[in-house]
């Protein structure tokens, strides 16, 4: 149970983090410095500002739906080795 726990918390962990630092990431592309923006490197960057906004919507969308279901599958896990656990005890 532990072990699955701190799995679960990593997980998530690096799930936001990741989140974090792209969107801090996209925020200094927006910036007027140009010099700034060519020091970043990946994709959204050779967007223009109207599908630079879309993508930024997507991966979130993407962001929030791994979480989502992160979450919803390790309450499903707790709940069924809850049930164990008591059915176990019985004895």
């Amino acid at each position: 149970m532990i072990e699955i726990e701190l799995f679960y918390k990593i997980v998530e962990s690096e799930i936001r983090r990741k989140h974090i630092k792209h969107l801090k990431r996209c925020k200094r592309l927006t910036s007027d410095d140009p010099a700034e923006a060519d020091n970043l490197s990946g994709e959204p960057e050779k967007l223009e500002s109207t599908d630079r906004l879309k993508f930024v919507k997507s991966y979130n969308k993407g962001i929030e739906t791994a979480l989502k279901v992160l979450i919803a599958e390790y309450a499903k896990y707790d709940v069924r080795l809850k049930k164990d656990e008591t059915g176990k005890k019985k004895f």
